[in-house]
């Protein structure tokens, strides 16, 4: 009799550790001390096959094909999780593949590390994205239960739904490549360590000094978004046979919508829009304590000007719809243009 896989008995596994180089598996140890979770969606990293067929060849004596052959394969899949502040670190750190780690309080908050995020410089960091080794069963058979090799996070994203914890999605790209077997003695299921939207404070205005906004906010309307604009087309090869053999970037995007009440004694909001002013913006969290510091996640864009602030609606009230599209996120001088950092537990990220 056939056993049909359930949902709840299947393993996702994540390190923390980058791989070496493009093409080479993280050491089953690695993965071991990573963590495991239970996700949002299932990711089963499926191969997917392109084949080459000689159906449209003249001269058949008949309209059918008579030989396949494989041309390449690929590994694409998403990741839909909760806001746990690792999760939230680990995203960032291979999305956006630049972190510096440190720990603020070593005496008060001995535990706690903060990681500042950035998007990788291609001309100091080079224009490879860091890649993982992610382990993903599919069933319960060894060939079904796999090392996806050399994934990169091509884009993530980060809401915030009213009443909830944060939820944070990725596109994961992978060269093509798995390597069969159990991993054994997997780690046991990770406890969360979860942000909630309603505990979040947003800050808009001045440069350096922007104001607290956030009882002005709709809640469940903060969305968060960066992509790295993956080079698919120069990913494959000579002697990369099926597989690809790099994971190029291009140019990253960042977004960020976001709701806000419209105030019947000022016009700020849309003065500001129109007169194209340079503003600051942060959407931060805080979480559980780890003594003097916290669990949290602070996004913050130093000099934007968003792209549209419409007026709409929201129940009976008036808001301004806010969103900043890739190009009004700016570069001034050396100063960053956008830092996603989480504080939590974990002592590093990609190292």
């Amino acid at each position: 009799m056939s056993i049909p896989s359930r949902m709840n008995s299947r393993l996702l596994v994540l390190s923390k550790k980058k791989q070496t180089a493009y093409g080479t598996v993280l050491l089953d140890t690695d993965l071991q001390a990573g963590k495991r979770f239970s996700v949002i969606s299932p990711m089963f990293g499926q191969p997917m096959s392109k084949d080459w067929s000689d159906r449209d060849y003249a001269m058949h004596g008949h309209d059918y094909g008579s030989q396949i052959v494989e041309i390449e394969r690929d590994m694409q899949d998403s990741l839909s999780l909760p806001g746990d502040t690792w999760l939230l670190a680990w995203m960032a750190a291979f999305g956006m593949g630049k972190v510096t780690t440190t720990q603020p309080d070593p005496g008060g908050a001995p535990t706690a590390y903060q990681h500042v995020i950035k998007p990788m410089d291609p001309a100091t960091d080079g224009n490879n994205l860091p890649t993982t080794t992610i382990y993903a069963e599919a069933s319960g058979a060894s060939n079904l239960q796999r090392r996806l090799n050399s994934c990169a996070i091509k884009d993530f994203s980060v809401d915030f739904p009213a009443s909830s914890p944060l939820t944070l999605s990725g596109s994961v790209i992978g060269s093509g490549a798995v390597t069969g077997g159990t991993l054994a003695t997997p780690p046991a299921l990770a406890t969360l360590n979860l942000l909630r939207s309603d505990d979040v404070q947003v800050l808009y205005g001045t440069q350096g000094a922007p104001t607290d906004i956030s009882t002005q906010i709709v809640r469940g309307s903060i969305k968060f978004g960066f992509s790295w604009n993956f080079d698919d087309a120069n990913s494959r090869g000579p002697g990369g046979g099926l597989y690809r053999l790099r994971a190029w970037l291009v140019r990253p995007d960042i977004t960020l919508s976001f709701q806000r009440f419209v105030d019947d004694a000022s016009s700020s909001p849309s003065d500001d829009f129109f007169a194209k002013t340079v503003q600051e913006v942060q959407v931060n969290v805080a979480g559980a304590s780890l003594g003097t510091l916290s669990h949290s996640l602070k996004i913050r864009g130093l000099a934007v000007v968003p792209d549209a602030v419409k007026i709409g609606q929201s129940g009976d009230k008036s808001v301004y719809q806010y969103s900043f599209a890739a190009d009004h996120w700016l570069k001034q001088g050396s100063a960053d243009v956008v830092t996603f950092t989480v504080i939590n537990t974990e002592t590093s990220f990609l190292a």
